[in-house]
């Protein structure tokens, strides 16, 4: 079993160089599905994640009530209101829906599912197809949230399928374990996660806390990178929009989309979780500059405003050591 941390100039091969020859979409397109009427923030903060990470264009698909809300947020983000509450059924149908959202999906590199979601059955009945036709597309999944109560209900939706990432707090890894039929008893968390893994037969398992644990059933990976002292609501949201950023541009290394000069290549089977390391290791200093900043007061949206310097401060002179010559 191995249990280690990646190196940096690994990681880095995951992010694409910029280039003036490039084209919109060329550092991925993602979406999160997620925000109701409860929930408008969740959404926000994943897509945002990704976008200050550098993919190109971010889609949110939410319900009907969540859309106008979230569009006043941001105009960088692309707002779909396609889902539906029970109460707000009476316009569009499951099948309308569906109709709208796979289109969608053919179009990413990735998508995030959960934040936001709430409790509705109407959405999750939604969402439960949309996970399901993303796996169909082999679309890279971040699973989060109220998406896992999803996978604890019906695990099958995501067991044997390698290209997701699922990413539990400790109350919610508890409630998987359990529906998945593994003790945590008197086990160390890393191997507990690991056994919970190996019993989905393929997602990676992000599992949140002082010391995030990530892993496949087969190897660990141990995120210690120092985090701020506040654990405001939407630190997980970020965190997501980073797996997903990252697994969007793992999509393009798997494509060839540009040319990696590091000795040490990432397997494709091991792209999940080597971006799952690199959000939790970014998220995770983000935070910590978001304390030393603001204290107290901290909350995600200060995160948030410190992710593309805490990218900078992990990649900028790595990447720079490795960009393309000017023509």
């Amino acid at each position: 079993m191995s249990n280690f941390q990646p190196r940096l100039q690994t990681l880095a091969q995951l992010i694409p160089p910029l280039s003036p020859d490039m084209h919109k979409g060329d550092c991925g397109r993602v979406a999160a599905i997620g925000g109701c009427e409860e929930y408008t923030g969740a959404p926000y903060f994943v897509a945002s994640t990704a976008l200050r990470l550098g993919t190109d264009i971010a889609y949110v698909i939410c319900e009907k009530d969540a859309g106008a809300v979230i569009k006043g947020y941001s105009p960088d983000l692309i707002v779909n209101p396609y889902l539906r509450s029970v109460d707000n059924h009476s316009d569009r149908t499951l099948e309308d829906i569906q109709r709208k959202i796979e289109p969608l999906l053919d179009k990413l590199h990735a998508v995030s599912v959960g934040s936001g979601l709430g409790n509705d059955g109407n959405i999750r009945e939604s969402v439960r197809r949309a996970i399901q036709a993303a796996r169909d597309r082999r679309l890279p999944i971040v699973i989060d949230a109220d998406a896992l109560a999803i996978v604890g209900e019906s695990p099958d939706i995501i067991s044997g399928y390698s290209n997701a990432v699922l990413t539990p707090n400790p109350p919610e890894f508890a409630r998987l374990c359990k529906a998945l039929g593994v003790a945590t008893d008197d086990k160390p968390v890393d191997q507990v996660a690991q056994l919970a893994a190996q019993k989905l037969g393929g997602p990676t398992l992000l599992v949140k806390g002082r010391k995030d644990i990530i892993t496949d059933g087969h190897g660990v990976f141990i995120c210690d990178e120092t985090s701020g002292l506040r654990r405001c609501g939407g630190q997980g949201d970020i965190l997501s929009g980073a797996t997903l950023a990252f697994l969007a541009w793992g999509e393009k290394y798997k494509q060839g989309a540009w040319k990696s000069t590091a000795q040490e290549k990432i397997e494709h089977k091991l792209i999940p979780m080597h971006a799952a390391y690199a959000a939790c290791m970014l998220t995770k200093h983000a935070s910590y500059l978001a304390y030393e900043e603001c204290g107290r007061a901290t909350m995600s949206t200060s995160v948030l405003e410190q992710v593309d310097i805490a990218f900078d401060n992990k990649f900028e002179e790595i990447l720079e050591a490795v960009k393309p010559a000017s023509k």
